[in-house]
């Protein structure tokens, strides 16, 4: 039987904590939720639900929303034409996780964009770069594994591990840091941090 957890980040930019990130994963399905404010008073919101087959070895649907705007997407596999090696784009946190478990240097994939599932899903690789000395919120450094994320052959992001732990992410600007759930909500509003326990419901 595959484990289950619930893992919190901090989600920093510019220097400063504006929210937080939720992960949970049951075996099964993978709830990625993230919640911050843009600096001027506006917040985003966003929630991506994935199922994977029951074998575990893909994925089979999702559905994901985001405010402001209302989007709301979401996919079945195969009725979709996605092969059994694409992945919505919040799934990766378990291949590189997987990866990092495993030994191995590099895995490839076709990335589905949760926002336009619908587009061609973009050719992805996710490569080990090494290991280099990273700084923490609370002061501390330590030593990580850099992963680096490539999406149509341009770099999309990157995630730091430390003894098998996925530590830290770096993605469209922002940084991410695996934390305690108090430390996460510490300091945002409370729609915010509704949010991130309970996302969007049915809506």
């Amino acid at each position: 039987m595959r484990s289950a957890w619930e893992r919190w980040e901090s989600f920093w930019v510019g220097g400063r904590q504006r929210g937080a990130v939720l992960r949970c994963f049951d075996g099964a399905l993978l709830i990625t939720r993230t919640a911050f404010d843009d600096g001027v008073g506006s917040p985003f919101m966003c929630e991506s639900l994935v199922r994977l087959s029951p074998n575990g070895d893909t994925w089979s649907g999702f559905r994901y929303g985001q405010e402001p705007g209302g989007l709301r997407s979401g996919a079945w596999r195969e009725e979709c034409g996605h092969g059994a090696d694409t992945l919505p784009s919040s799934g990766e946190y378990l291949l590189v996780e997987r990866l990092v478990r495993s030994g191995r240097e590099t895995g490839t994939f076709r990335r589905v964009d949760e926002a336009n599932p619908s587009a061609p899903a973009a050719p992805a690789e996710v490569h080990r770069r090494g290991v280099e000395t990273i700084d923490l919120p609370e002061g501390r450094s330590l030593r990580a594994e850099r992963w680096e994320v490539l999406a149509g052959g341009v770099r999309a992001g990157a995630w730091w591990a430390h003894d098998g732990e996925l530590v830290r992410s770096a993605f469209g600007g922002a940084l991410t840091f695996a934390c305690r759930e108090a430390t996460a909500l510490e300091g945002l509003d409370q729609p915010l941090g509704d949010f991130l326990r309970g996302g969007f419901g049915k809506s």
